[in-house]
């Protein structure tokens, strides 16, 4: 008599686990950096528009630095090192980079949630090849709608969030459709991907991306009023993530709809 197959006890595709693990292994060890190494390896790795900004219009980044000086010379200081300190010719991993990189333990933790409970179906559908650079896209275009909108931001934007937005929006084309959820079937793996007219047709896909819009806008101006988070929250990245995921799921889905 054959032993009945053992379910996993976390049904988690093995590049998502590879993932949690990933960020969770940087986030500890940094935990026991000294300050100063540490504080150098969010100054290097982690996203500030105004490096980015440095390369392409100085001028506006050194005035930026002069309006600091006046309102807040500790503000000015921390701005000035990352221009001096940070090596310039590393930027351009920094819209990448950043995503690898959390603020605190909730931060990563909130993130951990998200990204297993969406990256999953994803990482499922699309494969682990395709999951990681569907990811990557994500970070990038939510480091960009973020650099366009702060391009003198001194401060380095740090976290997977926009990553995991992007795998929130390609989910939402096909996880709510006729047939996304069907007994012994992961979730998604046997519908089509919606269309934009489909996904506003399905109650359900309207509902969720409405909530998601509404949610974020609420975390992204009030987190620290909330006490999500000590430092402001980067909404604009996480719409930037989404929308890409929306957008790019056709070109990474590996069920084309006949």
């Amino acid at each position: 008599m054959r032993e009945r197959a053992r379910e996993p006890i976390f049904n988690i595709p093995a590049v998502v686990l590879a993932l949690l693990a990933i960020l969770a292994a940087i986030h500890v060890a940094r935990a026991f950096l000294p300050d100063d190494l540490d504080g150098a390896i969010l100054a290097t790795l982690g996203f500030s528009p105004a490096r980015l900004s440095y390369l392409f219009d100085p001028r506006s980044v050194v005035d930026r630095l002069n309006q600091l000086a006046e309102t807040s010379p500790v503000q000015a200081e921390f701005a000035s090192s990352l221009l001096v300190f940070a090596p310039q010719n590393g930027v351009w991993f920094t819209p990448l980079s950043y995503a690898f990189l959390h603020g605190d333990n909730t931060h990563l933790i909130f993130n951990a949630v998200w990204l297993a409970a969406f990256g999953s179906p994803v990482a499922r559908r699309f494969g682990a090849s395709r999951f990681l650079l569907m990811g990557a896209l994500g970070a990038i275009c939510g480091a960009m709608i973020y650099f366009a909108l702060h391009p003198t931001e001194f401060a380095p934007l740090v976290g997977a969030s926009a990553a995991i937005s992007a795998y929130m929006g390609a989910a939402a084309r096909f996880v709510f459709q006729p047939g996304g959820f069907q007994p012994g079937c992961a979730p998604g793996m046997n519908s089509p991907l919606a269309n934009f007219r489909e996904m506003l047709a399905n109650r359900q896909t309207v509902a969720f991306v409405l909530f998601w819009f509404v949610s974020n806008l609420l975390i992204g101006l009030g987190g620290q009023s909330f006490g999500i988070s000590r430092a402001p929250i980067a909404w604009e990245a996480h719409i930037g993530g989404f929308i890409a995921g929306i957008f790019l799921a056709p070109l990474f889905d590996q069920r084309r709809k006949a």
